[in-house]
């Protein structure tokens, strides 16, 4: 990744780090615009007050978070902006890291939400709720983690954090799992749907579950080489 692949009000964090002590506070800015391959300008306020009392040897921290990748480097403050922007140059190349204990495959299964409660996720017994379904779809990509829905029937907010997921993998693979939403955005690709959630699998108090939905999984996987 490059900085002009940033686009512009993608929303960033930033650590002060003075050798190898990060700051305890972060600051959240706003990438306003590149001005040179390896210069660009954010508005962060917080920046714009601390900016004289940074000395040359502070370095910034960045990250950007999109989707499931977090992107990091470090930079410089050089000068103060108008409209309270602040000119940062890049010192590092762009360190790109997945946040995803796994890897997600593109798996379409079909799948079913129901809204919960912290009951549900903190591992009661319960069965498929029909009078609290809110959405039946099928996933973009799934894996022991989680899974994504790409869809065009929003998904009303008053409903999070916590859902349950009802789908199957293979025929004698059902399950009936705790989620909690963790991502609603705007998807590009408009003719797959315009709505992108992803779910994290809370798996506490169904470890046997996790496995079960592992094997599952790479069972999928291994017959649709196969095919």
């Amino acid at each position: 990744m490059v900085l002009g692949h940033i686009e512009r009000g993608a929303k960033l964090t930033i650590f002060e780090e003075k050798g190898q002590q990060k700051a305890s506070e972060e600051y959240k800015a706003v990438f306003h615009y590149l001005e040179s391959d390896n210069q660009f300008s954010v508005q962060c306020k917080h920046l714009w007050e601390r900016f004289d009392n940074l000395g040359s040897d502070v370095k910034l921290n960045i990250s950007l978070i999109s989707g499931p990748y977090v992107h990091t480097f470090y930079g410089l403050a050089k000068e103060k902006m108008r409209s309270g922007a602040v000119l940062i140059e890049q010192l590092t190349e762009i360190q790109t890291h997945n946040r995803r204990i796994y890897d997600r495959d593109e798996i379409r299964i079909a799948i079913k939400i129901y809204s919960a409660g912290e009951e549900d996720v903190a591992g009661a017994a319960f069965e498929a709720p029909e009078d609290r379904l809110v959405m039946s779809d099928v996933t973009f990509d799934i894996s022991a983690g989680g899974f994504c829905i790409v869809t065009n029937t929003a998904l009303n907010e008053k409903f999070d954090p916590y859902y349950l997921a009802h789908f199957a993998i293979t025929d004698k693979d059902t399950f009936l799992l705790p989620t909690e939403i963790v991502r609603r955005s705007l998807y590009q690709r408009t003719r797959i749907g315009r709505y992108d959630y992803g779910f994290m699998f809370r798996f506490d108090g169904f470890q046997a579950d996790k496995d079960r939905l592992v094997n599952a999984i790479v069972y999928r996987k291994l017959i649709g080489s196969r095919l």
